[in-house]
């Protein structure tokens, strides 16, 4: 590996606390300074986030910059917890369509029977789901997440006048 040696001047106080912020993590304060560089260089941007807002002219980095490693043990975790929260919004928004197709004048029974089903169908989903089955976790945030091409269907986002 082609290296060169860096030098620099820091406050006698800052590097004391480096030195022992290092070592509570279990590294060599070089090491850090090593992994921080590499890093900055990595996503090109020296930023360091110091508990203020960006500038309005300056967008957040989207979330599938960061570096994937550090989220992978609790990807698995956030899924299921994503799918179960995806269901269960899918339940309540065909809870409510029930209730509002109910409540018309002139009730279309069978459009209610449908939504019945796919809530009922839902429920059992969320009875039979193991959050530590990745597969199954997959096929929910699939089946219940976002789709562009399924438009507003099954999401409850009727406006009045439209029958759901």
């Amino acid at each position: 590996m082609d290296s060169t040696q860096l030098r620099i001047r820091i406050d006698r106080a800052i590097a004391d606390k480096a030195h022992k912020m290092a070592r509570s993590l279990g590294m060599e304060l070089p090491d850090v300074v090593r992994m921080m560089l590499t890093e900055a260089v990595r996503i090109g941007d020296f930023s360091i986030e110091r508990g203020e807002q960006l500038p309005t002219d300056q967008a957040a980095r989207p979330f599938y910059e960061y570096d994937e490693r550090q989220w992978n043990s609790m990807k698995t975790m956030l899924d299921a917890e994503l799918a179960l929260a995806l269901v269960n919004q899918y339940i309540a928004s065909h809870t409510l369509q029930i209730e509002a197709a109910a409540e018309r004048v002139e009730p279309d029974a069978r459009r209610i029977q449908q939504l019945t089903q796919e809530r009922d169908e839902a429920r059992k989903v969320l009875a039979t789901l193991d959050p530590a089955d990745a597969g199954a976790v997959r096929t929910i945030l699939q089946r219940f997440g976002p789709q562009p091409d399924r438009g507003r269907q099954n999401t409850g986002d009727y406006e009045e006048g439209d029958a759901p």
